[in-house]
């Protein structure tokens, strides 16, 4: 446990340092302890922000009226969801597997560009570099709790660019690679699925538009 929390706070403020050392001595036990730690704040944030965000809202400001009762169906069966003992569970496993299928990928990855393999490594830094987030949401968590508050779109942006630098990071120590290399490696699964996402959506235009064209004028106008 003590090492868990030092390799968090080294992380945060010389993730350089806190990841060379993760390479040496790959303390596997620690990331298993921190996904714990990740797991339990995210389901509790999932659920005080759920309770604050989902809450039936007094207006439903330009959504059809014909829509509205649709729409507070959805909000109603979402806050049912967050406090459900499977959410609880799978809270629990989805850091696991999350991060073990991003370093199989990423391994992958590294492997063809580096001709090295430190996937035990890999796995440990990556979870420790997920630490931004995890802040993120313990300040979620506490605004929710506190003041029934969602914190705004931008310091979640902020969160997440800290979190992209720790795991370029994490890359380059882990792989003894330069900065250029690593972030190539990082961005290389992102780019690779956002080309697809964006020629599926191309190839769905003629569906989505058949559709649309089927549905009657009522349903979706005031």
């Amino acid at each position: 446990m003590n090492k868990t929390f030092e390799l968090i706070w080294e992380t945060i403020v010389n993730p350089k340092e806190a990841f060379g050392k993760i390479r040496e001595k790959k303390p596997v036990y620690a990331a298993l302890i921190y996904l714990l730690v990740y797991g339990l704040v995210s389901v509790l944030a999932a659920h005080f922000m759920g309770k604050s965000t989902l809450s039936e809202p007094q207006n439903l400001g330009n959504i059809p009226q014909n829509m509205q009762p649709f729409m507070k169906g959805l909000l109603s069966s979402l806050k049912g969801i967050t406090s459900s003992t499977s959410f609880f569970i799978m809270g629990l496993i989805a850091p696991y597997i999350n991060v073990f299928l991003s370093v199989a990928l990423y391994e992958l990855i590294a492997q063809f560009v580096t001709k090295r393999a430190n996937g035990v490594a890999l796995f440990t830094a990556w979870s420790f570099a997920s630490i931004p987030i995890l802040i993120y949401k313990l300040f979620g968590l506490l605004f929710a709790t506190a003041m029934n508050y969602t914190l705004p779109f931008w310091i979640e942006l902020l969160f997440l660019v800290w979190g992209i630098v720790l795991y370029v990071i994490a890359i380059k120590e882990i792989y003894q690679i330069d900065t250029g290399s690593a972030i190539g490696i990082y961005f290389t699964p992102i780019i690779v699925i956002i080309t697809l996402v964006i020629l599926y959506l191309i190839l769905l235009i003629p569906v989505i538009s058949g559709i649309f064209k089927t549905i009657p004028k009522g349903l979706i106008s005031p």
